[in-house]
């Protein structure tokens, strides 16, 4: 998600292109505020149980409304990485997670033009009650070497990897 500034979120100023280290951005001539296209951080679940069979969730919201995926999503402001992986595998699905290491760090440009770094964590189903929410309509535990197509890139790229790894 991109977000566009016109003006100055510390003095109100109206912002003007700025050259900084050799990029044009959105400055404030009355501050040092620039705004930087930061991307987002988000978390892909590699979860298994205790057979090596892969979770997947069909989405139900965009995007990718309908497609295989594995779960996650964004991480917020108070919380680590791997505290956003089980919070996101617990309101998706239900199920508990016990995060065993990262995978990898993804990085993928979005159609808007922001960017999102995608932090992919593998971990065991360790409990819970398994159950579909709006997120996600269906649950799968898929054999890893064969799982469907996954509706993101970076999802595709960490699942690889993870297969390359031998876990």
């Amino acid at each position: 998600m991109r977000v566009d500034y016109r003006f100055c979120p510390g003095c109100g100023s109206r912002l003007l292109p700025r050259e900084v280290e050799g990029r044009w951005l959105p400055g404030c001539p009355s501050c040092e505020f620039v705004a930087w296209p930061d991307p987002k951080v988000a978390v892909a679940v590699l979860a298994h149980d205790a057979r090596g069979q892969l979770l997947l969730i069909r989405r139900g919201t965009p995007p990718a409304q309908g497609e295989w995926a594995l779960p996650g999503g964004y991480v917020d402001a108070d919380e680590t990485p791997s505290e956003a992986a089980r919070r996101e595998l617990l309101e998706e699905t239900g199920l508990e997670l016990e995060v065993e290491r990262l995978e990898g760090v993804h990085h993928v440009l979005v159609g808007d033009g922001g960017g999102l770094l995608v932090l992919a964590y593998v971990g065991r189903l360790s409990g819970g009650e398994g159950r579909t929410t709006p997120e996600a309509l269906e649950l799968a535990l898929v054999d890893p070497a064969s799982s469907p197509e996954l509706g993101f890139s970076a999802h595709r790229e960490a699942l690889a990897a993870w297969r390359a790894g031998g876990d």
